[in-house]
Parts: C-alpha cells; sequence; structure tokens
C-alpha cells in the first residue's frame, strides 16, 4: 500500500546562517526551530501558510531540526534560533536542569494526542470507539503500543493513560520504538504493533487507510488534560530589549494566525493542504483543526491555574520534573504572560 507522508519539506539551516539577536523587531527575522512535524503545533502552521508574520514586519525563518525536541532547545541554547517550538514536558525538564529557558506561548493548550488502534487490536477485544472509557482502557492490557522514543511524550502519556483505568503502566502495556509517524503506520498495518499515540491527522489517516480507528481522544475525553499548555514556544532567559520586542511580535503573528484559523477554519485547511500536507485531502486537515481547535481559543496565554494543571499531569508522567519545578510556579518562573499580554494589546515596548 502508497503510504502517505506527513513530514514537512525539511529546510534544516545551518547555524552559520543564523545572525545573532537583532537590533530591533521592525522588519526583523525571526527564527524558530521545531523538531516534530506535526499539524498540532496549529498556531505556527497556521502562521506559515497565511504568512502572518509578514504583517508584523517579520521575515520568518524556520528551521526543522532532527533530532527530537531536545535538539530544538539546544539550537536555542546555542543562539542558533530565536525561540524553539517543543512539546512542554522537554521544556520543563531542561528547565528543571537549570537551562536558561522560559515558556512564553502554549501552542496547544490542551493534550492533541489521539489513542489508535489496528482493526484486529478491535476485533480481538470487542472494543469499538463507542464503548466506555475504562473498558477501553482496560482493553490496552499486554497491548504493543508504537512509539517514536522510548521514554519520550508519547511512552509516558501511553503508560499513563493505561494507569487511568487500573492497570499498571510498567508491567500492562507494552512499548516498542518504531521511529517518526510513517514508520509507525506501517508497523500498524504489517501487525507489528496495536496501536500508536499521535496527534491529528495520525487517525484520520489510519480510518482512511482503512488500517485502524481512533479509540480514545485524549484531550476530549479526560477533562483534566483540556486545558494546559501541552506545545509551547520556548526562549532563552534573559528576555528583554530586542529579544523580548522580538518575541512580543511573534506572539502577535501567532495570535493572528489563530484567530483566522477560528473564523475561516475551512480556509486554513487549504492553504495548510496546498503548502505543507499536499499529498492529503482538505477535509482530513480541516478535521484535524476542528479537533484541536479549542487548544488554540486561549491565543496563546497561559494562566496560573492551566501552569498548575501542567505540573500536577507532569507529577503523574513524570514526577522529578514536577517536584524541582513545584516551588516556582508562579509567573516569570520557567514561564511568562507578559509577552502574550503585551501582544493582545498590540504594542512593543
Amino acid at each position: 500500500m502508497k503510504r502517505l507522508s506527513l513530514a514537512f519539506a525539511v529546510c534544516l539551516l545551518p547555524a552559520v546562517a543564523f545572525s545573532v539577536a537583532p537590533a530591533s523587531a521592525k522588519d526583523a527575522t525571526v527564527r524558530i526551530g521545531q523538531a516534530v512535524p506535526t499539524l498540532s503545533f496549529l498556531p505556527i502552521v497556521s502562521a506559515r501558510a497565511l504568512d502572518t508574520f509578514k504583517d508584523q514586519g517579520l521575515k520568518l525563518q524556520f528551521a526543522s531540526i532532527r533530532g527530537g525536541d531536545p535538539a530544538a532547545l539546544a539550537a536555542l541554547d546555542s543562539g542558533d534560533i530565536d525561540f524553539a517550538a517543543v512539546g512542554s514536558d522537554t521544556a520543563l525538564e531542561a528547565i528543571a536542569k537549570g537551562q536558561p529557558f522560559e515558556i512564553v506561548y502554549s501552542l496547544m493548550s490542551q493534550v492533541s494526542l489521539d489513542l489508535v488502534v489496528s482493526n484486529d487490536f478491535l476485533k480481538r477485544t470487542g472494543v469499538s470507539p463507542s464503548s466506555p472509557l475504562k473498558q477501553r482502557i482496560q482493553a490496552l492490557k499486554n497491548a504493543t503500543i508504537g512509539v517514536s522514543a522510548v521514554g519520550g511524550t508519547q511512552d509516558r502519556v501511553a503508560r499513563w493513560l493505561v494507569g487511568q483505568g487500573g492497570l499498571n503502566p510498567q508491567h500492562d502495556v507494552k512499548i516498542a520504538m518504531i521511529g517518526p509517524p510513517p514508520a509507525i503506520h506501517a508497523a500498524l498495518e504489517h501487525h507489528q504493533i496495536d496501536g500508536f499515540v499521535l496527534s491529528p491527522p495520525e487517525g484520520a489517516l489510519t480510518e482512511q487507510a482503512k488500517t485502524g480507528k481512533v479509540l480514545i481522544r485524549l484531550g476530549a475525553e479526560f477533562p483534566k488534560l483540556r486545558s494546559l499548555p501541552y506545545l509551547v514556544l520556548v526562549a532563552k532567559n534573559p528576555l528583554k530589549g530586542p529579544r523580548r520586542d522580538l518575541a512580543i511580535k511573534t506572539a502577535e503573528a501567532l495570535q493572528a494566525a489563530s484567530q483566522t484559523t477560528l473564523k475561516d477554519p475551512r480556509q486554513v485547511a487549504d492553504k495548510i493542504q496546498q503548502q505543507f500536507y499536499k499529498k492529503l485531502t482538505p477535509k482530513v486537515i480541516l478535521d484535524a483543526i476542528n479537533e484541536m481547535r479549542n487548544g488554540i481559543t486561549g491565543k496563546g496565554a497561559m494562566t496560573q491555574g492551566q501552569i498548575n494543571r501542567l505540573l500536577s499531569f507532569t507529577t503523574v508522567t513524570n514526577g522529578a520534573i514536577a517536584q524541582k519545578l513545584a516551588g516556582r510556579a508562579g509567573p516569570n518562573s520557567f514561564w511568562t504572560d507578559s509577552v502574550i499580554d503585551a501582544a493582545a494589546k498590540g504594542k512593543t515596548p
């Protein structure tokens, strides 16, 4: 069967092509690095498709970075990029180790992952997407879940999920390191795994290929996962002067893209499909946007309550990190809402 590639066109830019931090946010270049090519970084994908950076007097240099979220943060630390788009768990882990990073924007304020399982799994266990949630979770006992990296977000969330059904997260589920999404799809199709945990539109692709179905939508079915910074934009400290001005302008571009996405999702889906997902149908993109739209309604804003929910979730998936950060969870510690507030007012001090 012909596979559908989900990767963005790779535009990994060498470090030498980047300059030092700009002297002014006006007509400046903003360098954003992202390691995981997924639609769930919706504000960035939409902003790229709509070119809302141009409206803020910014020229975007987007870098698709190999090596996962830690590599993106390493590029940020070395000054090769201005901002890193990563999972909040990776950002918290780096910050807990003392690295000089700060979360400045919530790119996806809900856990956007779906549990997708094969048709064979559904037939063997007798569950369906309409079965009671606890029954669907308990059916995962002894299931093999494919992930991109052992110990990564997919691994930790899969183990968290089985724990919600009263199963043992360490012993009642098997985790298999497979690789990027196309490899995971192939593993499901060839019966090497029972399921996987990925963001839209991966579940829709599986259903389109008739190899499986979305069994659990985590952000929709677990209230505690609906309002927390799951994917974030990270800056390097100290965030002041021209660096802060650039952050505000970048936030304004992302907010504008999110506003357009919420107002006219079909138009944005068409543009995203044409530029980044030509092998998919616009409907697949639109369905994914509609599934994740609640995660961008806050337009990047973070609240103390959301940060507390993030740390609470992290306590379950990675308790050591949460413990290190719990005592300094207030604003301007490892996160700030000042950039979002300034952007919402349309002001660059």
